[in-house]
């Protein structure tokens, strides 16, 4: 008997001492962040938006880049810009592309040689998988929205971000690249300036805060047709409208109304209702967007008649934040048929004036404000609350009929590219630093939460009813 308890006491011991080690390693990890450079593992980059990432050099990122996936072929765009920025006349890049390809590659992608930051854009349902496996693998995530596009899918990522014990053991970082839109700077300072703004209206038969947005499978960009992957078509593996462009609404949302403020789920975000509803393209729509002379087999399920191909990629979801009733919009067209491709109008009431952001006289989306009241001073008041925004020097206003158009300096834009750079850096600084914020943690779950939430419970409807 004393035998079998020395050995008991012996295994208790040889455990605790094991626990104490894992836990160590895991603080040596973190710390090791602050000194060690980001190497990146690239996986399944389906998405141009992972190449973005790599556009320009970066000292906080090694040049020695790791690629995994299940063929080369479906990571054609993403090499085809890497090589575009390395051979550049102007500043180009010096990116080493380590690649590897076949059915095992996930396996593949954490071993010890591999990057310690993770880099996904692509299969929106596969992601959520990606994401555990480099949470098991000790690896930091830098992931293009959305993270997960079902319900199912959230609650794992709830788990994965809460972490053991409440703690989470690694970085997970979705792109929110629309807060480094200087018009969307603008209208965050001047709402939060009660002083001028008077604070959110409190609006009973509709939203004080309104985003809307209208795309086209068939559009061209710089000049040329923008070919779409089959993927996109299937929304199974993209996610539906109401999952996907709306990640950015609702971080706007959040981002303008509780900046660096924890948000309470369970208090603070309520749906009061939530739509979804197809888009329908004729197989010559679907070639012209694609390039594909027919419907591919993945997706036949959403074939109709061998003739056409049902798309649920439009949503509107209407809840309330902190108490502000918010609603959100978002509709694809097969093709822009007046010529003006797409759009976004965004709407703030608050008590003292109303806020737009919507196209001006020449098409280039603008902010404007409009004072509920007409006073006399407004203009001067508009122009104190401009000058009193850090960073955003020179902005002026021109009145146009019976708002105010918000002038902006060309050097305050910033372009997609530059706005991914941002995020990036953001990510960078957090990884540094060892832990994610508590509010940024917060604003991911509750995201997320929300877009899966309204898809659960979402009522499928008729174009025409809308």
């Amino acid at each position: 008997m004393g035998f079998v308890k020395m050995k008991i006491l012996r295994n208790f011991f040889f455990m605790v001492l094991l626990i104490s080690s894992v836990g160590c390693n895991r603080e040596n990890s973190t710390s090791q962040r602050e000194d060690e450079r980001a190497r990146l593992t690239v996986i399944d980059p389906q998405h141009f938006h992972a190449a973005l990432v790599q556009k320009h050099v970066h000292p906080g990122i090694d040049s020695v880049v790791h690629l995994f996936a299940d063929s080369g072929t479906t990571v054609d765009g993403y090499r085809q810009l890497i090589t575009q920025y390395n051979t550049r006349e102007e500043d180009p890049t010096r990116w080493e592309i380590v690649d590897y390809y076949g059915v095992d590659f996930l396996e593949k992608a954490f071993e010890p040689t591999a990057g310690n930051v993770v880099v996904l854009a692509g299969d929106n349902q596969r992601k959520i998988d990606y994401i555990q496996e480099s949470a098991q693998h000790g690896r930091d995530v830098f992931a293009d929205k959305p993270l997960v596009i079902d319900a199912a899918g959230y609650r794992k990522l709830n788990s994965l971000m809460k972490g053991e014990g409440g703690k989470e053991l690694v970085l997970i970082y979705d792109m929110m690249t629309e807060r480094y839109d200087v018009k969307n700077q603008i209208v965050k300072s001047l709402l939060n300036n009660k002083n001028f703004s008077g604070g959110l209206l409190a609006v009973e038969d509709g939203p004080a805060i309104l985003f809307q947005s209208e795309h086209h499978f068939i559009k061209d960009v710089s000049g040329k047709p923008l070919l779409r992957p089959a993927l996109f078509f299937d929304t199974e593996k993209q996610g539906e409208g109401l999952v996907d462009v709306t990640t950015h609404y609702i971080d706007l949302a959040q981002w303008m109304l509780s900046s660096e403020t924890v948000i309470d789920i369970d208090q603070d975000v309520k749906l009061t209702g939530s739509r979804r509803w197809k888009t329908s393209l004729s197989k010559q729509q679907f070639q012209r967007s694609t390039g594909l002379s027919d419907f591919p087999s993945a997706l036949q399920k959403h074939v109709v008649g061998d003739d056409h191909i049902d798309v649920f990629c439009n949503g509107k979801m209407d809840y309330t934040f902190k108490g502000v009733p918010v609603s959100i919009d978002v509709r694809w067209h097969a093709e822009s048929l007046d010529g003006r491709g797409d759009q976004f109008y965004a709407c703030f009431l608050a008590n003292q004036l109303k806020i737009e952001v919507k196209p001006d006289e020449e098409g280039k989306a603008a902010v404007f404000v409009s004072p509920n009241d007409s006073a006399d001073n407004f203009e001067s008041q508009l122009m104190d609350a401009l000058s009193a925004i850090n960073g955003l020097s020179g902005l002026t206003v021109e009145k146009v009929s019976n708002t105010y158009k918000i002038i902006i300096p060309d050097n305050l834009y910033l372009s997609h590219e530059d706005h991914f750079a941002k995020v990036l850096d953001r990510f960078l600084q957090y990884r540094k630093e060892g832990v994610l914020p508590a509010w940024e943690k917060s604003f991911i779950l509750a995201k997320y939460y929300l877009t899966t939430k309204a898809l659960e419970e979402a009522k499928t409807i008729e174009h025409e009813e809308i």
